[in-house]
C-alpha cells in the first residue's frame, strides 16, 4: 500500500513541476505522508485515508497562505511603480554634505521614505522633489525646476 502513495506522490510532484498548479502539489505532499504511515502500519486503511485527507487539507491551507502572501507582496511591490513621477517635499536634507550618508528624508502621500539624490546634489529641506525611483526602501529623487 505505501508503495501506491509513495509512487503516487512522486508522479503528482513531477507533473507538478512540469504544470505548476497548486491543488498537485497538495496531493504529491498528503501522498508522501500517507506513504510513510502506510509503510509503518500496513493494515489500517482507514487511518491511512484519514492522514490522507488530514494532509490534503493542511497543505491545502498552508500553501493557499503563503500564495496569498506573495501576491500581496507582489501588489506591494507593483504600487511602488506609481511613484515614479510624483512630487514630493523634503522633511530632511538631502546630500554628501548635508547628511553623513547622503541619505535625507521626504514626505510623500501622508508617508516619511529616506531619499537621496539621483545627482548627488544637496538638497535643502522644504523643497520640492520629483521622484525618479526605488531602491528597497529608498526613493532616488531630483530637484523639480
Amino acid at each position: 500500500m505505501y508503495i501506491i502513495f509513495a509512487v503516487a506522490g512522486i508522479m503528482f510532484l513531477f507533473w507538478d513541476l512540469n504544470k505548476k498548479a497548486v491543488y498537485k502539489l497538495v496531493l504529491s505532499g498528503a501522498c508522501l505522508f500517507s506513504s510513510i504511515f502506510a509503510f509503518k502500519y500496513p493494515k489500517n486503511y482507514i487511518h491511512i485515508a484519514l492522514i490522507f485527507l488530514f494532509f490534503t487539507l493542511i497543505l491545502n491551507f498552508l500553501i493557499k497562505t503563503i500564495l496569498k502572501k506573495e501576491q500581496y507582496d507582489l501588489k506591494k511591490n507593483n504600487a511602488s511603480k506609481d511613484y515614479k513621477g510624483k512630487i514630493a517635499t523634503v522633511k530632511k536634507d538631502i546630500g554628501k554634505f548635508l547628511s553623513i550618508d547622503g541619505i535625507g528624508l521626504i514626505e510623500f502621500d501622508n508617508n516619511v521614505w529616506q531619499a537621496k539624490s539621483i545627482d548627488d546634489k544637496e538638497i535643502k529641506a522644504n523643497s520640492k522633489v520629483e521622484i525618479v525611483s526605488k531602491e528597497n526602501m529608498i526613493m532616488n529623487v531630483k530637484v523639480v525646476k
